[in-house]
C-alpha cells in the first residue's frame, strides 16, 4: 500500500503543533508551503459573513417585537417560542460576525 504525502499548510500545523512555539526556521518554512500550496479559499469572504450576520440580527429583532406582541396580548406560549427563536438568531449573528470558520463550528456544533 502506498501513501501519499499532500504538502498543505494544515497539515504541516498538524505535524508542528501550535504556531505559537514555531521557531524561525518553522515560521519561513510555514510561509514557503503556503505560497507553494496555498488553503483552497473560503467558501464565504469576511464581508459576506458580515452582511450574513445583519440578516440574522434583522431576524432576531423581528422575532423579539413579535414576541413582545405576543406576551403582551397574553399569547405566553407562542412569545416563548418566539424568544427562543430570537435568541437562536442572535447566537448565529454572532459566530457569522467572527468569519466562516467560526460560523462552520457553530452550525456543526463544535
Amino acid at each position: 500500500m502506498t501513501r501519499t504525502l499532500t504538502l498543505t499548510t494544515s497539515t504541516f500545523r498538524d505535524e508542528h503543533g501550535d504556531p505559537a512555539t514555531w521557531s524561525a526556521a518553522t515560521l519561513d518554512s510555514y510561509q514557503v508551503i503556503g505560497d507553494i500550496a496555498p488553503p483552497p479559499p473560503l467558501p464565504f469572504t469576511h464581508r459576506e459573513m458580515q452582511t450574513e450576520a445583519k440578516a440574522w440580527e434583522a431576524s432576531a429583532a423581528a422575532q423579539q417585537r413579535l414576541a413582545d406582541e405576543l406576551a403582551a396580548k397574553g399569547h405566553i406560549t407562542a412569545a416563548g417560542i418566539h424568544r427562543r427563536g430570537a435568541q437562536d438568531a442572535r447566537q448565529h449573528a454572532q459566530a457569522a460576525r467572527l468569519g466562516w470558520p467560526a460560523y462552520e463550528a457553530f452550525l456543526n456544533g463544535w
